[in-house]
């Protein structure tokens, strides 16, 4: 009689940018990582995306269509299933003041335009495996 066993849960993310370029990058990237990986165009999108894949990490671009990205986050980390997602925002444009400000919203990480994607991927697993770790 053999016993039945599930593989590990992979781990998951969902990147949300308007750029399919950016998104075609960072889904290679994180794929080749053994990420599940889930993609929104807009703000809007990123809860129904949130809902399917219920993602450990969100990469998000800060200026978007619809719901832009400090609105995305001030909802996400109110919510009370999301609010432990490993939050990371994207931007081009950024002061010091304005990151600042999305700390206070609740992102985990920023990285500013352009990056090279093994970063945010790298930022990502230690990021999960640092909160693993601490239980």
């Amino acid at each position: 009689m053999s016993s039945a066993t599930s593989a590990p849960k992979k781990r998951s993310v969902l990147i949300v940018d308007d750029s399919t370029a950016l998104l075609d990058a960072l889904t290679a990237a994180f794929e080749q990582a053994g990420f599940e990986v889930g993609y929104a165009v807009d703000g809007e999108e990123v809860f129904r995306k949130m809902t399917a894949y219920d993602p450990e990490a969100l990469l998000l671009d800060i200026y978007m269509p619809k719901i832009n990205g400090a609105d995305v986050c001030r909802l996400i980390k109110a919510h009370p299933h999301w609010k432990k997602t490993y939050l990371v925002l994207m931007s081009a444009r950024m002061s010091d003041k304005e990151a600042e400000t999305y700390r206070r919203l609740g992102a985990d990480d920023i990285l500013k335009k352009p990056f090279d994607p093994a970063v945010a991927v790298t930022r990502i697993q230690d990021a999960l495996k640092a909160a693993e770790s601490r239980g």
